[in-house]
């Protein structure tokens, strides 16, 4: 079974420190992201990388080119905090969907 990572502010990567995420990064830059992801994939650290959406489009040139294979590890992006309720509430069900922890907000 592959590992999970996230590279994603420092508030969104607490939470899936919270919900039993061992691998995270916190990235403040574009630089910052590219280099943590180089060395990721590398390094093979993970299989799966959860980046929120700023982190995603700094990375996005890094990912594999080619639909046809599946280069690992593969990338998927989720919303910020920073837009609103609704966007909050997506990432608190999507961290009690994959590691079954409920996280509440208030």
């Amino acid at each position: 079974m592959g590992k999970i990572g996230v590279m994603a502010d420092k508030e969104t990567s607490i939470y899936f420190k919270l919900g039993g995420v061992k691998n995270t990064w916190v990235v403040k830059s574009q630089e910052e992201a590219v280099k943590t992801f180089d060395e990721i994939k590398a390094k093979q650290l993970v299989s799966l990388v959860i980046a929120t959406e700023p982190v995603f489009d700094w990375i996005k040139d890094r990912l594999g080119k080619s639909k046809k294979e599946i280069e690992l590890p593969l990338v998927v992006s989720i919303p910020t905090r920073k837009g609103g309720k609704a966007q909050v509430d997506l990432l608190a069900d999507l961290i009690k969907r994959t590691v079954g922890v409920e996280i509440r907000v208030q």
